[in-house]
This record gives C-alpha cells, sequence and structure tokens, in this order.
C-alpha cells in the first residue's frame, strides 16, 4: 500500500476573552499534516459496516498512529469529522465522515 495522499489534523485554537483589550482573543487553528493512503468503502461494505449508504465516508490509512486529539481533518479542502478507528498490525485506520455543508 502506497501512502501517496495527505490528511491535515486540525484543532481548533482556544478563545477567551481579554478584559485589557475588550474582545475575544485566540491564535490560528493548528494544523498537522501527515501522509496516508485514502479510500472508501464499496456499496456492499458500507452497508455491512456502517448500515447505510453514506457515500461520504472515508477511510484513511496511516502508517505510524497519530495519537494527538484533533477537532476534524481536511482532506483535499473538505472537512471529515471522526467515526471510528481501529488498529491493524502496527497501522491505524480511521473512518471519517463528510461535512453536510
Amino acid at each position: 500500500m502506497r501512502y501517496t495522499d495527505t490528511v491535515i489534523f486540525v484543532v481548533k485554537a482556544n478563545k477567551h476573552y481579554d478584559p485589557d483589550a475588550g474582545k475575544f482573543v485566540g491564535g490560528e487553528p493548528k494544523q498537522t499534516k501527515r501522509r496516508c493512503h485514502i479510500s472508501s468503502p464499496s456499496l456492499s461494505k458500507s452497508v455491512l459496516v456502517f448500515g447505510d449508504l453514506k457515500t461520504s465516508d472515508i477511510l484513511i490509512h496511516l502508517k505510524r498512529r497519530y495519537t494527538d486529539t484533533y477537532d476534524y481533518c481536511l482532506i483535499n479542502g473538505r472537512k471529515y469529522f471522526f467515526v471510528r478507528e481501529s488498529i491493524v498490525n502496527r497501522r491505524q485506520v480511521i473512518v471519517v465522515r463528510g461535512d453536510s455543508s
């Protein structure tokens, strides 16, 4: 399996109120890029595993585990949210679902 795709894990920056400035302040979201292999489940497997025909589900195969927390991930500029994770040997498979907007 070739790991030729890129996934970006995004952690939103915490915003807090600064009384001296009189407004909410916070930093930019932190982005972490990782090489991966991205695939879509077949329709029959999607029905078997997920129970429906969601076409926005994607499988992310990582060679090394990503253990940091994240709010969402970006794949080709589109936002995806965590559904489930499994560990196969030393590789990590993350199932994500696309944003409906």
